[in-house]
């Protein structure tokens, strides 16, 4: 082979190369705006649900109708309480959805109209499992938001 020839390989090659490389940061970005989407719309279907039930925990006239939505409410809190504890958030959908959990157990710790029912459906060693763990790791975070809570109340 020549000269001419080899330098007009390796230029291709080096061509090819570097089309490789904007390839690769082209599906890197993609990626990324993939999951942010990802992340967005999971922050958004978490907060839809939990206003869900939150207003079906203040809609509920009967007592039947209190038991059933604060029984789902729990189950709602152990399955995003599950996400949290594996780690199966991002960072800021991760913080938005902690925060939440904590103020929830916040405020059942303060109804105390509640806790019968807390204990009633406390039906297995396993029930609420997920949310245990929570609120063991996030006691501090529990205890700080009940102080914040009682002194907003005086």
């Amino acid at each position: 082979m020549s000269v001419a020839t080899d330098l007009a390989s390796a230029t291709g090659q080096c061509i090819q190369a570097a089309a490789a490389v904007i390839g690769l940061g082209a599906i890197w970005w993609q990626i990324r705006e993939s999951r942010k989407t990802s992340d967005v719309q999971s922050l958004q279907a978490f907060l839809r649900d939990a206003k869900e039930h939150e207003n079906a925990l203040l809609r509920a006239t009967t007592e039947d109708e209190q038991h059933q939505a604060f029984i789902e409410f729990l189950n709602f809190l152990e399955a995003y309480s599950a996400a949290i504890n594996g780690g199966l958030f991002p960072r800021v959908t991760s913080d938005i959805v902690r925060e939440k959990i904590v103020e929830a157990v916040a405020m059942i710790t303060e109804a105390e109209a509640w806790h019968g029912k807390l204990a009633a459906a406390i039906t297995s060693k396993t029930t609420f499992k997920c949310l245990k763990i929570f609120m063991r790791r996030e006691k501090p975070a529990i205890s700080a938001a009940i102080r914040a809570r009682a002194a907003l109340s005086k």
